[in-house]
């Protein structure tokens, strides 16, 4: 009940960061590919984990660079809840053709800054997408307040599915309470492939961020490790 229970108490969603990563920490190659770096008994836990969120939340480049569906498919053909689709698009320019919009039996969300252009903003709404105006700080949207805005749709759990910036700007905000780390058992290597956490990161390992109560799974070949941020 810990999203439940957090939406309660604090008025905001439970928010859960989940990746899937090599096991020197990259997300994709340098040319961009990332199918698939975790095997299928991994990525049916992390549909499993959609099942489990009102809402997943992706950034622009994601939608962009893989164009994901952000549906939910269990094994065995069973049917699952399809979450909240949320795109998190400072100039909204997201293309109406984009699988993450398209018309589906759950809401689908925009968040953009205020001087996303107005045009932009009608087409989505026309097209029966629920955009969500935001503030912008120094990194961007400010996840604070779409959160907030997210928690007045009725949404008690948000799960993160990347990429990078969006994940570093989630964990710079402090919004994460859980990450659900995918590890396959493959080094990418490359300086120029993409790493799971974007940003400037700490410059300090004393100020790195801290799991706790953290647990392993073994899922076929990969390892799913789940903590809490302090």
């Amino acid at each position: 009940n810990e999203d439940f229970v957090k939406f309660i108490t604090t008025g905001r969603p439970f928010v859960t960061l989940k990746l899937a990563l090599s096991l020197d920490g990259k997300i994709a190659t340098r040319t961009g590919d990332s199918k698939w770096i975790t095997s299928p008994f991994a990525r049916a836990r992390a549909h499993q984990l959609r099942h489990e969120h009102d809402a997943i939340m992706v950034g622009h480049g994601t939608v962009a660079q893989d164009d994901p569906r952000l549906t939910t498919r269990l094994p065995g053909n069973r049917r699952g809840k399809h979450p909240a689709r949320v795109v998190v698009d400072t100039r909204a320019a997201t293309p109406l053709s984009a699988k993450a919009l398209a018309p589906a039996d759950a809401p689908r969300f925009v968040l953009c800054g205020a001087a996303a252009p107005a045009s932009r903003v009608r087409r989505l709404e026309r097209a029966g997408v629920q955009v969500l105006p935001v503030a912008t700080t120094a990194n961007g949207l400010d996840l604070n307040e779409a959160l907030t805005q997210l928690a007045q749709h009725g949404l008690t759990s948000v799960l993160i599915e990347g990429g990078s910036r969006l994940a570093a700007s989630a964990l710079e905000a402090g919004i994460v309470d859980k990450v659900a780390f995918f590890y396959a058992p493959k080094i990418i290597g490359g300086t120029e492939s993409l790493s799971a956490i974007g940003g400037e990161g700490v410059t300090q390992v004393a100020e790195a961020l801290q799991l706790r109560d953290a647990t392993v799974e073994r899922l076929g070949d990969d390892f799913l490790v789940v903590g809490y941020l302090r």
